[in-house]
Parts: C-alpha cells; structure tokens; sequence
C-alpha cells in the first residue's frame, strides 16, 4: 500500500466479504472489529496484519479503534460495516421489532462513530427492510442524525446479481459523505437489458462442484418434507405441491410458507438469497435434490474458495461458517461502490 491507497475503519467485520472488495478496490483496512469469536478467528487466518477488536461496540470509543488503528482522526478516509440486519429483515415477520431490538440500535452505534470519527466517507450496508421498518419512522430516523451532524447521504438498494455475481442478492447500501458531492450508485452491468451481459448463473460457478448424482433427498435433506424436493423443478418451491399448480397432489396452500421452503437453485438463473440461518427445509437447494455445500455458497458469494472461515463442522448448514458467509457483504457490491467512493475522496 502507499500514499494512493484511502484509508478505511471496518465495523461489523463480519468474515470480511466487505473488506474483501475494498482491499480489491485500493483501500487499505486498517483495522477490523467484530464481537463474534468466530468471525475474530476468521479474520485473523485471513488478515494476520490488521489489528483486531473484538468487543460490543456500544462501550467501544473512537479514540480506542484510532489508537488500535494507530491513526488520528484527519487520516481517515472511510468507515464501512454492515450492523446486525435481524430486526429490520422481512424473513423474520413477527419479531421484526427494528430499533426496538438491541441489535437494531445497532446502526446508531455506527453512526456514532462516524460522528466521532469525521471520515471523508462511510458506507453501511443493511437490509432493504430497514426502509420500511417501523412504517419508515426508524431510517427516517437514521437520516435525520447524519444531516444533524451534516453527513451528505445517498442510498439505494442493489441486487448483486446486476454486478456479476451468481446471486440475487438485494441489500440496502447508505453512502455518506463529508462534503457534497456529485457521487452516483454505479449502473448494473449484468441483465436482460440493451447493454447488459447476461446473469451470471448458478450452473456456471457450481459445476465443477458437483459430483454429479441425482441425490435422494430422504436422505440428503431429510426431515418431515424433505424427500419432497425430489420432483421439484429446477427454479421451483412448495408452490409445486399446491392446487393453483398440482391439484392431483396438492400438500400446501398458496402463499402458507416462506418463498425459500424446498425451493430449488436453477442452473440456468442465479441463485436466489443465500440464508445465513436456515432451518430444515430452507432453500436454495442444489438442483440434484441436496443441501449446498460451504464451498459452493463462497463461489455464490463471490467469496475466493482458498479463504479459510471459522467454525466449520459436518452438519455445515447449522455451522457458524455457514452463517458467516450468509450475513457476508457479497465482495463484488463492496468493490464496485468502494471504486466510485474513491473517486470522489481521492
């Protein structure tokens, strides 16, 4: 790194997905922070020369992670981190409680430090949900203290797979800036559209994966539901099991689950959502009737197959790998905003 090279703070670390793409991006991370023990294991294998916090940060001050980062205020260019998403998501109707969850005060954690800290910039990254949390009261909320302490801010929500990855992914992203600006949300480069590549596709990234069997998912997913995945279209859910689809063999209602329930990857679409969290049935599924593998969801998330993550074990869906790299920022969405950001800041 040298004098070129913007200088970022990461919160909420996570395994490093967004640090990942800034660091592609030119920026150098001078320090990380994370309270997960298995993130912090995670981090240290893959960035053995970043200095590391791990501590809640509602008792972390400014001054602790500049004197970690062995920095002074002025030298700051970006603080970037995605704060816990849980409260805000739309996946977990019914204990969506927003900023009354602990960890929904979480985003105000973050904004604190960037009011204490002054950078150039931030980014933070958090479900679209946050928008309408709380019929909006709780972003409009977020807003009204980045103009109170005179932070210039944008958002805008990207799906991943309009970039190139493998993945429908869609994630909101808060850009601030110290000063105004003229920065703009970069333009998808992939779709359907004059102009566009195609998607790139699961099939694409997957196949060489694959061990090629058509599994018997009694076995390989198991459970009350499980060997149902077997006759599940590519691309498809439970929806298949309904009247509206299959009257002869109808099991569920329309609309009765989680669009996720048994659904199964398409080889020729990007996957859907990775879950960082699944349950028993909880898709995407691969689409020879098995769970994904650790090793294929990093290629979903553009995450390099050689990056070790913590806490891996046989049943890898429950693992605490799994769910780092469900909850990572996809690397690629941290790259292409990190280069528009640089341009205005450097």
């Amino acid at each position: 790194m040298n004098s070129k090279n913007p200088i970022a703070i990461s919160l909420f670390s996570g395994m490093g997905g967004l640090d990942l793409g800034l660091k592609k991006a030119g920026y150098k991370i001078a320090v990380q922070l994370d309270i997960d023990h298995h993130c912090i294991e995670t981090l240290k294998t893959n960035w053995p020369r970043v200095p590391k916090i791990q501590e809640d940060i509602a008792f972390l001050t400014a001054r602790k992670i500049l004197s970690k980062a062995n920095l002074s205020k002025r030298k700051v260019d970006l603080i970037a981190g995605g704060p816990s998403c849980q409260p805000f998501s739309r996946s977990n109707e019914g204990k969506r409680k927003g900023v009354k969850d602990r960890r929904g005060k979480l985003i105000f954690e973050f904004a604190r430090l960037v009011d204490e800290i002054r950078p150039k910039a931030f980014i933070m990254e958090n479900v679209a949900g946050l928008i309408s949390s709380n019929k909006g009261k709780d972003f409009k909320k977020l807003l009204n203290f980045y103009n109170k302490i005179n932070y210039h801010i944008q958002y805008q929500v990207l799906n991943a797979a309009e970039y190139g990855l493998p993945q429908k992914r869609k994630r909101l992203f808060l850009v601030g800036f110290r000063k105004k600006t003229n920065f703009n949300f970069p333009n998808p480069t992939h779709g359907e559209g004059d102009g566009l590549a195609p998607f790139v596709t699961s099939g694409e990234v997957l196949r060489d994966l694959d061990d090629g069997i058509i599994h018997d998912s009694t076995v390989s997913i198991g459970g009350k539901h499980g060997h149902l995945i077997n006759d599940i279209p590519p691309g498809m859910n439970y929806i298949y099991y309904t009247a509206e689809y299959n009257p002869k063999n109808a099991i569920f209602r329309n609309r009765s689950k989680f669009w996720t329930f048994l659904l199964k990857l398409d080889p020729k679409q990007p996957s859907t959502t990775i879950q960082a969290s699944p349950w028993s049935h909880v898709g995407p599924f691969h689409w020879n009737n098995r769970r994904l593998t650790i090793a294929e969801i990093k290629r979903l998330q553009g995450i390099p197959d050689n990056y070790f993550v913590s806490g891996a074990r046989e049943k890898e869906y429950t693992s605490p790998a799994w769910r780092q790299i469900g909850d990572a920022v996809p690397p690629l969405l941290s790259y292409v905003l990190g280069k528009e950001i640089k341009k205005i800041i450097y």
